[in-house]
């Protein structure tokens, strides 16, 4: 089960660039301006391309139909990726995390379907668990009632429909077509989605344009390191879904919400300027106990 480690290291990243997206909007988009992250985040790829290039020459030996549906791909993670950041304007980032683990419902499904993958009873009942622990976090516990968050649910449910379509095609086109070919035309689909949120999108390139222009160096570095850590993210759970069903290592994700609360915590206590992480009793308790129940899933997922 080596694919668990490199879905694990996947979520690592994933959990590290969240903190770094959620301080950007909180400190430097007082107005909730989020275009220019969605075009940074679209089109950093093109930085990964010539490296990919290098490594594997053979990406142009690829049929129009596989090449389009690999763009395709890349195209839909931006659109979750979106999604992703108009729910974290609304919320603190342990908060948002948990809903994207309604992404390997939807992958069981959609892999299911085109795929033909299947999971165990034992694998089931791990992911039940692994879902159970993310949906105690789903709720905004307050002094005096329990507060749902549609916006937020509706963000995160369509980011995380986006992104496991997103991952079962690609592994439908990887599998034939060998997983960096496949890597290097769906971050192509990301470039060309941002190019066309430049060209069409005025206030998403107003945004993005004033940035560049304030030449805000520290922004500028904090968003490279964001990204960077992003497309490793990507490459490591796309790896991973070669290895097993896209599903079962979409659920690897669970610990995106573990990483996301124990780096959240950490800045809490040391960089208390940075993080507005709760610390409360009530939050504490909380998010142990929804991390308690995914390690049990994660414990079955394993015997």
């Amino acid at each position: 089960m080596y694919w668990f480690f490199i879905a694990l290291a996947g979520s690592l990243f994933y959990a590290a660039a969240n903190h770094i997206d959620k301080y950007l909007i909180d400190k430097y988009f007082q107005n909730r301006e989020v275009g220019a992250l969605i075009i940074f985040s679209s089109i950093f790829s093109i930085f990964a391309l010539p490296i990919i290039l290098f490594i594997h020459p053979e990406v142009f030996l690829v049929t129009l139909f596989q090449g389009i549906t690999l763009v395709v791909t890349g195209m839909l993670v931006v659109i979750a990726i979106m999604l992703f950041y108009y729910a974290l304007r609304e919320d603190e980032a342990t908060d948002v995390i948990p809903f994207f683990q309604m992404t390997p419902i939807f992958a069981f499904a959609l892999g299911y379907l085109i795929l033909g993958e299947t999971i165990t009873f034992l694998q089931a009942i791990a992911s039940l668990l692994i879902i159970a622990g993310s949906v105690v976090l789903s709720f905004k516990l307050g002094r005096s009632k329990v507060r749902f968050k549609g916006k937020v649910v509706l963000f995160m449910l369509l980011a995380s429909l986006f992104y496991a379509f997103s991952s079962v095609i690609f592994k439908l086109v990887a599998l034939d077509e060998g997983f960096w070919l496949s890597t290097f035309w769906s971050l192509v689909g990301k470039v060309m989605l941002g190019g066309f949120f430049i060209i069409a999108i005025p206030l998403y390139r107003n945004q993005f344009l004033t940035l560049i222009r304030e030449n805000k160096l520290h922004i500028l570095a904090l968003n490279s390191v964001d990204e960077t850590f992003t497309v490793l993210a990507d490459a490591f759970v796309g790896f991973a879904t070669l290895l097993a069903p896209v599903a079962i290592v979409l659920l690897a994700g669970a610990f995106q919400s573990v990483f996301t609360f124990l780096i959240g915590v950490l800045l809490a206590i040391f960089l208390p300027r940075i993080s507005k992480e709760s610390l409360s009793t009530t939050h504490l308790f909380q998010k142990i106990l929804a991390i308690s129940i995914i390690m049990i899933g994660t414990y079955f997922l394993w015997v």
